[in-house]
């Protein structure tokens, strides 16, 4: 969207508010337990909902976990929110439509219901998901990978530690809570002061944010110390499955369950990853009008905002790829955070950038992008180049 009246869009922006602030969250699984945690931080948080009854008989984060036709017939105060992959969360929404059950899917109600509802009601400044990354260095080298890296080399400059302090400083500084803080890479165990980011990050903010966590391909283990640093912090290590690319991380995925598990530290690791979509970003796209690529930016609705020193980027993957593969498209496309007005005004425009507002309406990287019709261009997931 861009931006005709900076900082005063909100008074004309149009989305459905829920009729409740109370939400019952229908998965009980990894989404779920995201959206658990941050919404009993705000005391929103009603119940969940599962069809699995074996969920339902044992609960699920220590809470109770009720049946479908428990909330037709109690639940009727709450408003629902699916918390599923894919092909769950298809099959939930045609189960609530049979009911004409009103329900938001969580990408949605993360990236612009709760932040509208928590800014309008509690004039607070909430943001889904917020990413530092640390090191554009890989341990592997994917043919499709979103970011770029299989470019970037082994021996490239990290982020500077202190460069972490201020991007964690001046982050935290303008946004009251995020949903879900990353420290992500490339392959963010390469980077020699994870320990000391995750204590620094953990001891200053770690009630500002759901989740705390870390993006890992699983190549590397970490170390005991880093471990303990994790489990005082409650940092949650999400692991990508590529055992279909690499049948050779099996070994190193199954010590990395022994370890982490003896170390008390919450993970996830999914099943094998099969496919990827093929954004585009190394092919010659057809030249597109401005108002063709507000229209892809708007339909896409990335949730990856990327901190970097005092700047917001909307879309980490657009300044990743551009600077990995030596585009340098967009360089100007992020947020100052130091530069914000004081006040409500420079809040309400940070808001209306994390809503997708921007000068121009979209990235310059935009035109390098398939955006939302990357799902037309299916890949393998994490093809190795060498």
């Amino acid at each position: 969207m861009k931006w005709v009246n900076k900082g005063e869009e909100l008074g004309v922006y149009q989305l459905q508010q829920p009729e409740s602030e109370k939400f019952y969250v229908f998965g009980a699984g990894d989404i779920g337990r995201g959206l658990y945690v941050t919404l009993s931080h705000f005391q929103m948080f009603a119940g969940f909902i599962d069809n699995n009854v074996q969920k339902q008989d044992n609960g699920f984060c220590g809470q109770p976990v009720y049946s479908y036709r428990w909330y037709l017939e109690n639940g009727k105060g709450g408003t629902l929110v699916i918390a599923a992959n894919e092909a769950n969360e298809a099959e939930i929404s045609r189960q609530l439509q049979e009911n004409n059950c009103k329900y938001y899917l969580s990408g949605i109600f993360l990236h612009k219901i709760l932040p509208l509802l928590l800014f309008r009601k509690r004039e607070l400044l909430f943001m889904n998901l917020a990413q530092i990354c640390v090191t554009e260095r890989c341990t592997l080298s994917c043919a499709k990978c979103a970011h770029g890296c299989w470019a970037v080399s082994k021996n490239a400059e990290d982020m500077k530690l202190e460069e972490v302090y201020v991007s964690a400083d001046t982050l935290f500084s303008k946004i009251d809570y995020i949903h879900e803080f990353v420290l992500i890479g490339g392959e963010p165990l390469l980077y020699r002061h994870l320990k000391e980011a995750v204590e620094y990050i953990g001891e200053k903010y770690r009630d500002k944010m759901g989740t705390f966590s870390i993006t890992t391909n699983g190549t590397v283990t970490p170390d005991l110390a880093l471990l303990d640093c994790c489990k005082r912090h409650k940092v949650f290590f999400r692991i990508s499955n590529y055992v279909k690319a690499v049948p050779a991380l099996q070994g190193q995925y199954d010590k990395l369950d022994k370890i982490l598990s003896e170390a008390g530290v919450g993970y996830y690791l999914g099943k094998a990853e099969e496919i990827w979509w093929d954004y585009g970003f190394s092919d010659t796209l057809q030249e597109e009008s401005a108002e063709q690529l507000i229209q892809k930016f708007d339909q896409c609705m990335t949730p990856c905002r990327e901190m970097r020193n005092g700047k917001l980027y909307y879309c980490v993957m657009a300044r990743t790829v551009s600077d990995n593969l030596g585009y340098h498209i967009g360089e100007d496309d992020f947020l100052d955070l130091e530069s914000l007005p004081e006040g409500d005004l420079g809040r309400r425009i940070l808001l209306e950038y994390n809503l997708g507002y921007s000068e121009k309406g979209f990235l310059e990287m935009c035109a390098k992008c398939r955006g939302k019709d990357c799902r037309n261009y299916p890949v393998a997931a994490a093809e190795q180049l060498r």
